[in-house]
């Protein structure tokens, strides 16, 4: 338990600070408190898994869910922190756990799913948002990996279009005039 609290305490010490250059913003649009335009969607969906993996870091040193949320949002800062902090704000209002998570961006689902299950099975959700952290971050992985594939699929058709006139033009043409050649005079 102590063990637990310390690591929570460094990864809230060591997480970028409120409106910092580091600090991640969320889901969708690229714009918000402490995020920068450069900044992608998978840098946003990876913000999302971070936070999460704070929540467990809080519960697991004792927090309940709801300070949890608000301890990890009020510390994280950006929008994940703002998301958190909402999440939060409709629990303590007396909204189902369904209804906080719909309030934020798609990027939570994971999280509104764990939280939900943790909810109704009575359990404790610090394993429960361990999994949906890693199921962020693996579907996020897998859409990168999707995304490189279709890449390498859509750079063979220009390549195709240079390359192919080209070698009609040096290749088949001059075989095709010596045969035609060949086969007139013989």
């Amino acid at each position: 338990m102590i063990l637990t609290a310390v690591l929570l305490v460094l990864g809230v010490l060591l997480w970028p600070s409120r409106g910092g250059a580091g600090a991640p913003g969320l889901v969708g649009d690229g714009e918000g408190p402490g995020s920068t335009p450069s900044r992608g969607r998978g840098d946003t969906v990876h913000a999302a898994a971070d936070a999460l993996d704070l929540c467990v870091l809080a519960v697991r040193a004792g927090l309940g869910t709801t300070e949890a949320l608000e301890e990890v949002g009020a510390r994280l800062g950006g929008r994940a922190g703002a998301d958190l902090l909402v999440v939060a704000a409709a629990q303590r209002w007396g909204q189902p756990p369904e209804q906080a998570w719909s309030q934020v961006g798609p990027a939570w689902r994971p999280a509104a799913l764990a939280w939900q299950a943790a909810e109704r099975s009575g359990a404790a959700p610090a394993e429960l948002l361990r999994a949906a952290a890693d199921r962020v971050r693996g579907a996020e992985d897998e859409r990168i990996e999707a995304a490189v594939a279709r890449a390498g699929t859509l750079l063979v058709l220009p390549l195709g279009a240079c390359f192919l006139p080209g070698f009609v033009c040096t290749t088949v043409v001059p075989i095709v005039l010596h045969l035609a050649r060949t086969v007139i005079a013989g």
